[in-house]
C-alpha cells in the first residue's frame, strides 16, 4: 500500500500450510512492488473477530515483521475491512463470518459520502437473529458466513438481500491494507508489544474484549 493504492497483493491457500509460506510470499510481494523493507512505515493486520488460531498466527506474524523492521502495528477490524470491499453510496453492508458454535460474527455499516460508517458494534449472534438487526432497505451480505445460511437470509430478507457468494465475498489483504493505511494516517498505530487480537467471543482461554 502506498498513497491509497495497492502496489501488490498475494493470496495464500487456506489451511495449515499458509503459516509456513507467508515469508516467501512476503518476499514475492516486495519484488512485485519494487520495494524494500526500509520502505515500510507500518504493518496492518486483520485483527478479528475470526478463527482463534488464524488470528493468533496472523498477529504473531505481523508482530514479527514489526520487530524486525522497527515499525508500528496497525490492527484492522476484520469485518470493517471486509465491508470496505463493497462500496456504493447509501449502501448498507453486513459482513458475516462463520463463528461456529451456532453463531456468526457480523457487523453493520453504511456508505455515506465515500466513507464507511459503523451502524452497530461487531456481534457474535445466531444467524436467525441477524436479519432483525438490519435496518430497513437493501443490504449487501458478504463473507463465508453467508453461503451456509443463504436460504435463511433470502427467506427472511426477500428482495432486500444482495448476497455475495463464493470467493468474491471473502476478505482480502488489499482491503486490510487500504483501511490500515487510513487508520495509520489517523494516528491509530500501536506498539506491537501491546497489540492483541479482537476475539469478540471467549475461546475458553481468554476473556472476550468489547469493540465500540
Amino acid at each position: 500500500m502506498s498513497g491509497g493504492s495497492v502496489r501488490a497483493e498475494g493470496l495464500l491457500l487456506p489451511g495449515p500450510r499458509a503459516s509456513g509460506s507467508y515469508l516467501s510470499a512476503t518476499e514475492a510481494l516486495f519484488a512485485a512492488a519494487g520495494a524494500a523493507t526500509g520502505d515500510v512505515s507500518a504493518v496492518a493486520v486483520s485483527a478479528g473477530p475470526g478463527a482463534f488460531t488464524g488470528l493468533r498466527v496472523g498477529m504473531s506474524a505481523a508482530k514479527g515483521f514489526c520487530f524486525g523492521w522497527g515499525v508500528p502495528l496497525v490492527p484492522v477490524p476484520t469485518l470493517l475491512a471486509l465491508a470496505h470491499r463493497f462500496p456504493g453510496e447509501g449502501r448498507i453492508v453486513c459482513p458475516v463470518l462463520d463463528a461456529r458454535r451456532g453463531e456468526v460474527y457480523a457487523g453493520l455499516f453504511r456508505w455515506d459520502g465515500g466513507e464507511l460508517a459503523r451502524l452497530s458494534p461487531d456481534m457474535a449472534i445466531a444467524p436467525g437473529l441477524l436479519p432483525g438487526r438490519i435496518p430497513d432497505g437493501d443490504v449487501l451480505l458478504c463473507g463465508d458466513g453467508v453461503p451456509p445460511f443463504e436460504t435463511l437470509f433470502r427467506e427472511v430478507l426477500g428482495d432486500r438481500a444482495i448476497l455475495v457468494l463464493g470467493d468474491e465475498g471473502l476478505p482480502r489483504a488489499a482491503a486490510v491494507g487500504i483501511v490500515g493505511e487510513r487508520i495509520f494516517r489517523g494516528g491509530g498505530a500501536e506498539d506491537p508489544r501491546a497489540a492483541v487480537p479482537f476475539y469478540l467471543r471467549s475461546s475458553g482461554a481468554e476473556p472476550p474484549r468489547s469493540r465500540p
